[in-house]
Order: C-alpha cells, then sequence, then structure tokens
C-alpha cells in the first residue's frame, strides 16, 4: 500500500484561520502539499487578539499523534505553540522519535502580544525541542525570553546572542541545522532576519512594510517545513519563507476591524525578494547596475571570438564569449577582437564571462559572472563603467545574493539535466522556472540556462522568461548556421524583434 505523501502541524487552533495549524494547512495546501494536523490547544480570538487559551487534553494528543502513524510516516513536522508544559512533553517525545525535518516555530505570544502559556516553553523542554529541530524560527522576542539575553534592535546579533544560540541549541557537528531570528520586532527601513548556524552568521534583507499582520511566523515556519520536506537547505528555505511573508503580508486579507491575516496564497514578485549583503556590505542595497538596452531571446553562449564573429554575421544579437582554454595575451587578443566586432553591429550585447578586468579594460557591453566571482570581482568599478553585469542562480538563497547587488539580468538554471558538466543542483524544471520567475518580475529580465535545445526553447519562452542561453544547441550543431536560423525564428532577439526576424 503506498500513502500520499504529507506535512504535519502540531499547533493551536485559530477561529479566524489566520494562525496556527489552519494557516500552515493552508500554506502548504498553496504550495501543494497534502497537510494534517494535530491540536495542542483552543483559541477564543477574533481581528483584535486573543482572548482566551485552552490547552488539548494530553490522552487526547497522544492518542492522536500515534493513530495518525497508522496512515504513514509525516515528510516533515512543524511544530507552533503548545499550550502548556504536559501538551509540551508529549510533542517532545514523538518528535524525537521521528527522522523527517522538524521546524519549531516557539510561539510565546500571539502577534499582538498576548502572552500563550510561556512557560510551556522553558527549560529543558526547550532544550530538547531545540536539539531536535532542523530549522527554529524564533522573533526577537521570543528568542530573548527563551535565551534569557535583551533583545537588540538593530545591526547583526551581538556575540552573547551568537553564543548563546550555538551553545544552547546547535550542537557542534550539525552543518544542517540553523537558528533564524526573525527581524519583523526591529527597528529601521528594513526588517532583517538572521540565519545563524554552527558556521555561518548571515542577514537576509527585506524591505519593511507599514504595517504587520496576524499569522506571519505561522506562514514563515510552514513554508520552510515544505521546502525542507522537498531535500531543500535551510537557508533556502528560510529565504523563500521570507520572500512568501513578505507577499503575504503585503496582500494580507481583512477579516475584521482590527488587524488583517497574512495571506498564504500570496504571489510574490521583485518588491518582496529578500536580499542577503556580501560580508562587508551593508544592509542598504547599493546602485543598480546599468539596464539592458535590447530584447535577450536567443542567447548562445560560445567559446571564442570567432564564433562571436559568425554569431554576428548571423543575425545574433546577445552573445556570451566564455573562455576556458586561454589565458594572458591570446585571451586579451580575443576579447579585444569580440568585442570591436560586437561594437560594430547596432543592438548587439556581448556579455564576457569570468574575466571581468579584460572585459572593463577594453570597454565591453557587460560580463556574466558565477556565484563565486562576485566575492573577487571589482563591482564597484564594474557599475561605475556603466557594463551591464548577469549573474548566474540555481537556488533561492543564490537569488537573495544576486538581488543584494542589483545585476541587470539574473539567469536560473539548470532548467533541464546538462551533458557538458556535472551540476550540484537539481533541475528547476519548467514549473518552478515560472515561478521564480514571477519572483524576479518586473525587476529583473530572467534567462534561462542549462540543458536547453531548440525542440524545448518555444516552451522555455511560455515560462514569460526574457530569454534562453544555449550552448551545445549552438556550437555541437550539425549545421550551426541552420540551428540559429531556427532559433532566432523561434525567439528574436535584438533591440527590436522586427530586426532579427528581417536578419533571418
Amino acid at each position: 500500500m503506498t500513502t500520499t505523501p504529507y506535512l504535519l502541524t502540531i499547533a493551536g487552533h485559530d477561529p479566524t484561520g489566520g494562525a496556527g495549524l489552519t494557516a500552515d494547512l493552508a500554506t502548504w495546501s498553496a504550495l501543494g502539499w497534502r497537510g494534517a494536523s494535530i491540536t495542542t490547544a483552543l483559541t477564543a480570538q477574533n481581528s483584535y487578539g486573543v482572548q482566551a487559551v485552552q490547552a488539548a487534553d494530553v490522552a487526547v494528543l497522544r492518542s492522536s499523534l500515534h493513530t495518525l502513524l497508522a496512515d504513514g510516516e509525516p515528510a516533515a513536522i512543524k511544530i507552533g505553540m503548545l499550550g502548556n508544559a504536559a501538551v509540551a512533553e508529549d510533542v517532545a517525545q514523538f518528535v524525537e522519535s521521528r527522522q523527517c525535518p522538524v521546524v519549531w516555530d516557539p510561539v510565546l505570544a500571539a502577534s499582538d502580544g498576548t502572552p500563550l502559556w510561556t512557560q510551556a516553553h522553558g527549560g529543558g523542554l526547550a532544550m530538547r525541542l531545540a536539539h531536535r529541530a532542523d530549522l527554529i524560527t524564533p522573533n526577537r522576542v521570543e528568542a530573548s525570553a527563551l535565551l534569557d539575553l535583551p533583545t537588540w534592535d538593530m545591526g547583526p546579533p551581538p556575540a552573547a546572542w551568537i553564543a548563546a544560540i550555538r551553545s544552547r541549541w546547535l550542537e557542534a557537528g550539525a552543518p544542517h541545522r540553523a537558528v533564524l531570528v526573525k527581524g519583523g520586532h526591529a527597528w529601521g527601513a528594513h526588517s532583517t532576519d538572521w540565519f545563524v548556524s554552527n558556521s555561518t552568521v548571515l542577514p537576509l534583507v527585506s524591505r519593511r512594510l507599514p504595517r504587520s499582520a496576524h499569522g506571519s511566523g505561522c506562514v514563515h515556519a510552514s513554508v520552510c517545513t515544505a521546502r525542507l520536506a522537498e531535500g531543500w537547505s535551510v537557508l533556502d528555505a528560510a529565504t523563500e519563507a521570507q520572500l512568501r511573508v513578505h507577499a503575504g503580508i503585503d496582500q494580507a486579507i481583512t477579516i475584521g476591524p482590527g488587524r488583517p491575516n497574512t495571506r498564504t496564497d500570496a504571489q510574490p514578485n521583485s518588491d518582496d525578494l529578500p536580499w542577503q549583503p556580501l560580508p562587508g556590505q551593508p544592509e542598504d542595497a547599493p546602485p543598480e547596475f546599468s539596464r539592458l538596452t535590447g530584447h535577450l531571446g536567443f542567447y548562445p553562449v560560445v567559446p571564442d571570438a570567432d564564433w562571436v564573429l559568425r554569431l554576428l554575421e548571423w543575425g545574433v544579437c546577445t552573445i556570451q564569449l566564455r573562455i576556458k582554454n586561454a589565458d594572458g595575451a591570446a585571451l586579451r587578443m580575443q576579447i579585444r577582437a569580440a568585442v570591436q566586432a560586437a561594437q560594430e553591429v547596432p543592438g548587439t550585447q556581448l556579455f564576457i564571462n569570468d574575466h571581468w578586468r579584460e572585459a572593463l579594460d577594453v570597454g565591453a557591453y557587460g560580463v556574466h559572472l558565477g556565484q563565486d566571482d562576485v566575492h573577487t570581482a571589482d563591482l564597484a568599478a564594474l557599475r561605475a563603467a556603466g557594463l551591464r553585469l548577469g549573474l548566474s542562480t540555481h537556488t533561492p538563497a543564490e537569488i537573495a545574493r544576486a538581488h543584494a547587488l542589483r545585476p541587470s539580468y539574473i539567469a536560473l538554471g539548470p532548467v533541464f539535466p546538462t551533458t557538458l558538466k556535472v551540476m550540484p543542483y537539481r533541475p528547476l524544471g519548467l514549473e518552478r522556472l515560472t515561478a521564480w520567475r514571477r519572483w524576479l518580475s518586473p525587476r529583473y529580465p530572467v534567462v534561462a540556462i542549462g540543458g536547453i535545445g531548440l525542440n524545448q526553447m518555444q516552451e522555455v519562452r511560455a515560462t514569460g522568461v526574457s530569454g534562453a542561453a544555449v550552448v551545445s544547441a549552438v556550437t555541437q550543431a550539425i549545421n550551426p548556421r541552420l540551428a540559429v536560423r531556427e532559433a532566432l525564428h523561434i525567439w528574436p532577439a535584438c533591440a527590436d524583434e522586427a530586426v532579427a526576424q528581417a536578419m533571418v
């Protein structure tokens, strides 16, 4: 017998549907997951706040937890409000015997400040839950209470906070586990969540919205739970959760005269993107790189200047020169020749892969960099010189790092399995490519890359991306010129698509 995979929420019941297990189930439904729920407490509340809380009967809770397992083990578990110490004890025992990912959202109070049985989370119970959880998602007030530390309002977490989180909550040698201290209760123009693991401390920064909404913490934790169940890293899960919560607050649903509910099925866009500043970079976003001057469309990636010259002759207007087998004077000569040829053809957008110094020296149109390259490139010099910047991304966390630099376009991939090199990332597929493209719109043109052939270009274009980068579809084609002709017929480029069509 096979069972449908499901996610389990162990949390309180909110009759307004805005928080607790009802918000978890609605979020998972929007993400395509089946959810199951175990109630830890009943609440009396409305848009103004919580009026009463009644913890669940422990015997019924215990029976519910173990009866549910007859239908199969959950793919991941989210723990929310626990009601009292007896409920917390049974929940701790239950999750300690499970093997799936666990997200603990330590709800010590409702979002309006109403205390919710804080004694249930103290002492050894909190330690046990923390040691079992793959991700812990307190806000600053909750973390302060649990760690018995003073809160902080701005800037990175104080050293005492980092030390306490690592020594009390994160066991040594567990790199996959993390704590995310949410920033909604702080001050300033930005709301910064701080991601803390045993090896790193990273900010995830969002534009602060002028209002808050009920249930935002529950939606955040439930998004994280779904993505951990799918095998995503905790940082990727936390990044997508911040994106969706920002959109959920911005698109919150009014249910009464008080606070609105965070929308669980909100559609994020580029206004909701969090950004992850590079080390030493301030939380404030830098100036934007220059915008593209034309469409992207068909975007071949080629290994030498001779290929660039041929593509220009065949009417291709967006090209990436990726040289891997030359250096020194030979490298500089090829880049200079390609850039000069491209500058003689109006509307051409030639990007130099990796070799940003040489591109800067010859006044290239733009450069394309990978995630590791941004740590060594002189981004300020490239921006000041007016070069366009394209960045490769493969995961939500990499999208956040790219967004912190405000590039000219963002590449997403691999879309399909690749043949030219082994990629450490799973293919996105068309559905995820479509969703992530929407996240980046309208701010960023999006380039799809990875495993794309001519026979797939039309369906890739249907996702709404701005262009498709191809490698072997041109350079390994039996008749490259015919392949280019077919590609430009499917997806013209240049400043005006009519120009590209006329060149074919």
